[in-house]
């Protein structure tokens, strides 16, 4: 009897492992590439070796060496899951123009609805991120000086392409 509770016990947890696996590489995918590369805690190349510590890799069709002066990278995890899009730049805000760093997540596998609630389980806190009710798929760091640096994270649903999860730094 012991033995058959031990099986299911165990067939219940590989059946979980695979969903735990995928949560596990998303949090690492937050914690170790893109939030330290928004919040400039890693440079561009520190923040491609993090993730291709993750097993990630460019795609099988992007053969163009990578340029020196590189300002954007698409990578792509071993299973072909999930993907990384590190890049940097200036964009229009406003009137102005800010420098910004961020690191889009996507999967073929996951909803806007998933990586929102994945975006609530790490972004929730209200004392450190702060969100409206206009924009529940949008979390901003409390930060100190608003007016020199953001952090913004925001799930996306673009028409005809894969849901995105993406963490921006704005330094103006």
């Amino acid at each position: 009897m012991k033995f058959v509770v031990c099986v299911a016990a165990a067939s219940l947890c590989l059946i979980n492992a695979p969903a735990v696996a995928q949560d596990l590489l998303v949090a690492r995918m937050l914690t170790d590439v893109c939030l330290p590369y928004a919040a400039r805690a890693r440079s561009f190349e520190k923040a491609i070796k993090a993730a291709r510590d993750l097993n990630f890799r460019r795609p099988i069709d992007d053969v163009q060496p990578l340029d020196e002066w590189a300002a954007e990278i698409d990578l792509v995890s071993d299973d072909g899951n999930w993907r990384l899009r590190i890049e940097e730049g200036t964009l229009e805000h406003g009137d102005a123009q800010v420098y910004a760093a961020s690191c889009t997540i996507s999967s073929r596998h996951a909803s806007a609805r998933e990586l929102a609630d994945l975006g609530r389980r790490a972004f929730g806190d209200p004392e450190r991120w702060t969100t409206s009710p206009d924009h529940p798929r949008r979390w901003e760091r409390r930060t100190r000086r608003p007016a020199e640096h953001r952090l913004a994270v925001e799930v996306a649903e673009p028409a005809e392409r894969r849901p995105t999860m993406t963490v921006t730094g704005y330094y103006f």
